[in-house]
């Protein structure tokens, strides 16, 4: 995956292409300081699955800001094998219905 792929496919608030960056990370305790996102971009290759997460920016979702990409900064690119990934989307779905649950309480 190139750092400067754009990424095909748009996420539900976005009327525009999506145009990747990678944004070096300096190490932090997850703990204490938690990374914060708004997207993630995921693929396939060989086997191997990589989901790219980190930040659209805010002047992104402004319909009035000019151009036809939204600048993403992936912050850290996670690898893993499809095992793995189902196990990952099993967590978020099952963390989805809570949330649901919680909500419709």
């Amino acid at each position: 995956m190139n750092s400067k792929e754009t990424v095909s496919g748009k996420p539900a608030r976005l009327d525009r292409k999506i145009k990747k960056r990678i944004i070096p990370l300096e190490s932090s305790d997850p703990a204490t300081e938690p990374l914060f996102i708004n997207f993630a971009h995921g693929s396939y290759v060989g086997g191997t699955a990589y989901v790219d997460i980190g930040v659209i920016t805010s002047e992104s979702f402004d319909p009035d800001t000019e151009g036809d990409e939204a600048d993403f900064a992936v912050l850290t690119r996670l690898v893993m094998s499809k095992e793995t990934l189902v196990i990952f989307r099993d967590q978020i779905n099952d963390l989805l219905a809570h949330t649901e649950e919680n909500n419709a309480r």
